[in-house]
């Protein structure tokens, strides 16, 4: 599952005016293998395996990958995984403390599971090492809140990559314009319209509800508009206490408002539906608004689409309600270092994700991709912002992304090994509630007792 996004906000003038002035081929700003002579113990290898996701996020990387071996000497094997198996691939070779790989890209979110595992090394040394990450490296440029999932009690783990930076709701604007309707501002409106906008032909909204794709996510993206909200939280769903708030009025205010839109508003069939037959059904027209994550717009404006036809996507961010005003999830992909490999193994693996995260190396995968999802840090979203015709992807859509930077979610994410259990409790509620099977308030029971239970098991809250 693709769970990553938050971020905090936009960085200084000064880092973006250094940024602005960078040009469209740059150089390696991290440590080549020769240089490293302050460190008289550890040399890094001179060839490392990578394994990463096979998805639209993750594609820009392998076609850098000689860049980084002409500067550095390391050559990369580099492995994508369809993203369906990476997790349980990841795991089973953790567990029996594989070698196979120096390091690889998941969810944060996984990084409480992998831990368990003792399977992954802190980068603290690294991060505060100026031979192994320079100042041009830029630390302070990347989003702490991108970076909270990567830490358990004060230990980083991971470094963000791929931060999705959050939810969308992705609109036709002929069909509005037909229907004399402007854009949605809130839930209830997107109820309004979708039932309006809903005919034999044509579903008033897509919303993915496969279980497999998985479903969980864009309900993730649409939690935090109901429930209550505190900064001590524990996630988006659990309060201080451990306690989930499936039990409160905006949860179920939540599941009949989903109830409705998946039962009666969206395509035929949307119990099958990922991301791709959203997209599908988005782009040909077959549906008048689509919500999920903002990274799937660079599949929506692909120069390949007909231009009538990616100029008709509307972009429209659901601002956040007064009562919480950081009501956007980011649930970032982030690079773990392998813990079973050895000393000279990690430290290439460091080296070589110091150098796709480093701000030259996300310009330049901004430019030669044209994707400005790459953008994930906020001095990228400025530069894309400003050379915005660059990319063919609007100038209202990266705005868009750059609110809801400004409006991350900080804890997201319950920090516990406990969550892919009381997320898969998630999927099957949610397809139970698409399917009729129960009633909303059957769902948020289910999801309160559920959820509960599991968390106990994990001794949470702790005793």
């Amino acid at each position: 599952m693709k769970l990553s996004r938050q971020r905090a906000r936009l960085a200084g003038c000064a880092t973006t005016a250094a940024i602005a002035m960078l040009g469209t081929t740059l150089s390696f700003t991290g440590t080549a293998n020769a240089s490293r002579v302050a460190d008289a113990t550890v040399t890094p290898a001179t060839s490392i395996t990578m394994w990463t996701g096979n998805g639209p996020d993750q594609s820009w990387q392998q076609a850098l990958i000689p860049e980084f071996t002409k500067a550095t000497g390391i050559k990369v094997t580099y492995d994508s995984i369809p993203e369906d198996v990476l997790q349980n691939k990841v795991t089973a070779a953790q567990e029996v403390k594989s070698t196979s790989f120096a390091m690889y890209e998941e969810p944060e979110s996984l990084t409480p599971s992998y831990n368990a595992l003792h399977a992954i090394s802190p980068i603290a040394s690294y991060l505060n090492n100026t031979t192994d990450t320079p100042a041009s490296f830029d630390v302070a440029g990347i989003p702490k809140a991108s970076e909270a999932q990567c830490t358990l009690s004060g230990v980083q783990y991971c470094l963000p990559q791929t931060v999705d930076p959050g939810p969308e709701l992705f609109y036709n604007i002929g069909m509005f314009k037909a229907a004399g309707l402007t854009p949605p501002t809130n839930w209830n409106q997107v109820l309004a319209d979708a039932n309006k906008l809903t005919t034999k032909k044509v579903s008033g909204i897509c919303i993915r509800g496969s279980v497999d794709s998985p479903n969980g996510y864009p309900v993730l993206l649409m939690l935090p508009y109901f429930l209550p909200y505190a900064p001590n939280y524990q996630g988006e769903y659990l309060n201080a206490n451990w306690t989930p708030l499936f039990n409160t009025p905006g949860a179920l205010t939540w599941a009949k408002l989903y109830a409705q839109l998946m039962q009666k508003d969206t395509p035929a069939g949307v119990s099958a539906y990922g991301y791709p037959q959203c997209v599908q059904a988005f782009q040909s027209g077959q549906t008048a608004m689509f919500w999920d994550d903002s990274t799937l717009a660079n599949v929506l404006y692909s120069k390949s689409l007909d231009p009538k036809e990616s100029a008709n996507a509307g972009i429209d961010e659901l601002h956040c309600s007064p009562w919480n005003q950081t009501c956007l999830l980011e649930a970032p992909w982030g690079f773990f270092i392998n813990k079973n490999v050895n000393a000279s193994q990690q430290l290439a693996a460091w080296e070589l994700i110091e150098w796709l995260a480093s701000p030259t190396t996300q310009i330049q995968a901004l430019n030669e991709s044209k994707d400005a999802a790459v953008a994930t840090r906020p001095a990228t979203l400025t530069y894309a912002i400003a050379h915005a015709a660059n990319y063919g992807v609007p100038t209202q859509f990266l705005q868009a992304v750059q609110y809801a930077g400004a409006h991350v979610e900080p804890n997201a994410i319950p920090n516990t090994a406990a969550f892919p259990i009381i997320q898969n409790t998630l999927f099957v509620t949610d397809s139970e509630l698409i399917a009729a099977q129960i009633t909303p308030q059957q769902a948020v029971a289910l999801l309160q007792s559920n959820m509960v239970a599991t968390l106990k098991e994990y001794n949470l809250p702790p005793k």
